[in-house]
């Protein structure tokens, strides 16, 4: 009985054994299947890892990159801040330009509101300046006409006056005490000075009557000409004379001769008493007229009576200090102003005289 039972027993052990072994081969089975799958999830795994670490290597660069870029960006931050900085100092400079602008710009807006009343009462003045030259110059044509008149009614009372007192002179001078042969002289020193004044009447009338001749007129020459005339008046003085550069012009020769002569002679004259004269003889081209000028170191004036300057008969001082009919001038005004130019003076008592005129720029 006891051979069965191991039989059995064997049989039992067999068939558990069996069953384990199919449940160990099916675990195999499984571990084998887990195993694939592992083995795949190792592989994927191995894959992602390849990914990563290629990732990795492109995230290394890019963030090398990126911090070059922010390196980069830290050198531009560095430039815009000093740039911000520079532009800020500019502009507070720029706002404080704009308040001196304004400043400037207030000034200005002064300046012409001044400028604006200066014009209206510069045109006021004009207005009155024509008005005067209107009058001026009616009387001056009254004046014309009465000098050439009374000119010549004059000559013959003159001549008569003149002729009677020498008569008595040589006649009659044992008849006549001192003062007799004083009141002669004086009678025929008058005469004489009113001959001087006709005479001077007369050129001033033709002034306005002769035909200008223009033509080139070689300045340089003429003013050295002009002084050649007054060797006598220069002979035994000091006097230092400078002729600058004459520019040329255009007008009647002979009428601006006498201008020269005109403007020399009173140069001379008023500069006599000086321990040395100098005087300056000077040009320049303007925009459209040349400009001549006489300056002297003599007597001068005052410029408040500088209006009177060119006026027929109008002197500054008195013929007890300087010889003069006081035409000269008024002769300078006419010529210059029939050439279309201008004439003006500026001085100090004690300080000397400037001259001026203007003759403008014509083509030959």
């Amino acid at each position: 009985m006891k051979r069965y039972d191991n039989i059995d027993k064997r049989e039992a052990e067999l068939i558990i054994a069996n069953k384990e072994l199919v449940f160990q081969n099916e675990e195999k089975e499984k571990r084998a299947a887990e195993l694939v799958i592992a083995d795949k999830e190792l592989a994927f795994q191995n894959d992602e890892k390849e990914k990563r670490a290629a990732e990795l290597v492109i995230a290394d660069k890019e963030l090398a990159i990126q911090n070059e870029e922010k390196e980069k960006r830290a050198d531009e931050l560095i430039i815009a801040d000093k740039e911000l900085a520079f532009q800020n100092e500019e502009k507070e400079k720029r706002a404080d330009e704009l308040v001196i602008a304004n400043i400037e710009l207030d000034y200005q807006n002064l300046e012409k509101e001044k400028r604006a009343a200066e014009l209206i009462i510069a045109d006021k003045e004009l207005v009155l300046q024509n008005k005067e030259k209107e009058k001026q110059e009616a009387a001056n044509k009254e004046l014309e006409a009465f000098s050439y008149s009374i000119s010549h009614d004059l000559r013959a009372p003159l001549r008569h006056i003149g002729g009677f007192v020498d008569l008595l002179k040589k006649n009659n001078s044992a008849d006549l005490d001192e003062t007799g042969l004083r009141y002669l002289n004086t009678i025929s020193e008058s005469t004489i000075e009113m001959g001087n004044l006709i005479d001077a009447l007369l050129t001033f009338s033709r002034l306005s009557r002769t035909e200008l001749q223009r033509t080139k007129i070689n300045s340089n020459n003429l003013v050295t000409r002009v002084f050649k005339t007054f060797s006598d008046e220069l002979a035994g003085r000091n006097v230092e004379i400078h002729i600058l550069d004459l520019p040329d012009a255009m007008g009647d020769e002979d009428l601006i001769n006498q201008v020269w002569v005109n403007l020399i002679s009173n140069a001379l004259k008023y500069s006599r008493n000086k321990e040395q004269a100098v005087i300056e003889i000077g040009g320049k081209n303007g925009n459209d007229e040349i400009i001549f000028y006489v300056r002297d170191n003599g007597v001068g004036f005052d410029m408040k009576y500088s209006d009177k300057l060119f006026g027929v008969f109008q002197r500054l001082h008195s013929t007890a200090e300087f010889e003069g009919v006081g035409i000269g001038l008024a002769n300078v005004s006419r010529i210059i102003s029939r050439h279309g130019g201008r004439v003006w003076a500026e001085s100090e008592l004690e300080k000397g005289a400037t001259f001026y005129f203007t003759i403008p720029k014509l083509k030959e």
